[in-house]
């Protein structure tokens, strides 16, 4: 039978797979969009004049593409850390548990038998692992939260280059057709994150 810790280590584990199969995606979709800036700067510059707005628009378009696959790579790092942190901890905490139980056992000779002590040492192992694993968790928080604010750039640089569009003349069609693609690569994003954001809040620590 697999005990209750095996489970929760399990779903630890499931937890962080997921997160980095979705995350994985993201980087896959952050290439498409840079590679439909390039392809956009391309159409600009056969435009000519006609699309000189086009220019730094696909520029940054580019520059939020990269930016979200190195936050990708970040949040992975640090979700197999949280992993590997509350797994650890759990350990630690049968750990204590057992040194409590010959505690009991032995009562008044637990203190000869250094197990005071012991369990003192492991409590403040703890509780210095709980203060460094909400910073790791609050890192995750925080990158996710910037590639959402990477998102809401590109929403909006994505409807400035629709009217950039208009100004390309013979061009136009090409260029809505990048924007588009943009958007919908946001969209596609945006559905992963909130998806991987439940996943991580799955990688929580026992404190008892």
């Amino acid at each position: 039978m697999v005990s209750e810790e095996m489970d929760e280590g399990a779903k630890q584990f499931l937890a962080v797979a997921s997160v980095q199969a979705e995350l994985f995606a993201v980087t896959h979709i952050s290439k498409r969009i840079s590679l439909s800036a390039k392809n956009a700067k391309a159409i600009a510059a056969r435009a000519g004049s006609q699309a000189l707005g086009f220019h730094p628009i696909t520029d940054f378009i580019d520059d939020v593409a990269t930016n979200i696959t190195l936050l990708v790579e970040e949040i992975n790092v640090d979700a197999l850390r949280l992993s590997s942190f509350a797994i650890a901890n759990r350990n630690r905490m049968k750990t204590i548990g057992r040194v409590k139980d010959a505690q009991e056992t032995l009562g008044l000779r637990a203190d000869d038998c250094g197990l005071t002590n012991k369990i003192k040492e492991l409590e403040s192992t703890k509780e210095k692992f709980l203060i460094e694993y909400g910073r790791k968790s609050s890192d995750v928080l925080e990158a996710l939260t910037e590639i959402r604010t990477q998102l809401q750039a590109a929403e909006m640089i994505c409807t400035t280059s629709r009217t950039e569009a208009t100004r390309a003349g013979d061009f136009q069609s090409n260029l809505e057709v990048v924007a588009e693609e943009v958007s919908q690569a946001v969209m596609q994003i945006k559905d992963v994150l909130q998806t991987s954001k439940l996943h991580l809040s799955q990688l929580t620590v026992r404190r008892r």
